[in-house]
């Protein structure tokens, strides 16, 4: 459940072609975002222990046998909430929608 302050727990629709910014009231640490458009798609976890903001991200698919992956760039925290780039389909895709979940 979203918590003033502390999580909140959303929806957005992606604008591919550039980026944009997602308020939450506070920064968070941890972001957990679900592309909800088709299906097959991952859940992406992000959080500033492994580097989400650093231009080299690590994330964590927990719907996958994978291990953790790195050198890409899903955006970065903000003092009020999180970014996420232009073009990726993963976080951001044209007209897709996704479901988040954020804690400080």
């Amino acid at each position: 459940a979203s918590v003033d302050g502390i999580s909140k727990v959303g929806y957005y629709t992606g604008n591919g072609a550039s980026g944009q910014t997602i308020t939450l009231g506070f920064q968070p640490r941890f972001a957990l975002i679900k592309r909800t458009s088709s299906t097959n798609r991952d859940w992406f976890i992000f959080d500033t222990v492994r580097g989400w903001g650093s231009g080299n991200d690590t994330a964590i698919l927990p719907n996958s046998s994978a291990a953790q992956f790195t050198n890409f760039n899903f955006g970065e925290p903000t003092s009020t909430g999180f970014t996420l780039p232009h073009g990726d389909s993963s976080t951001n895709g044209d007209g897709l929608k996704y479901i988040y979940y954020a804690h400080s």
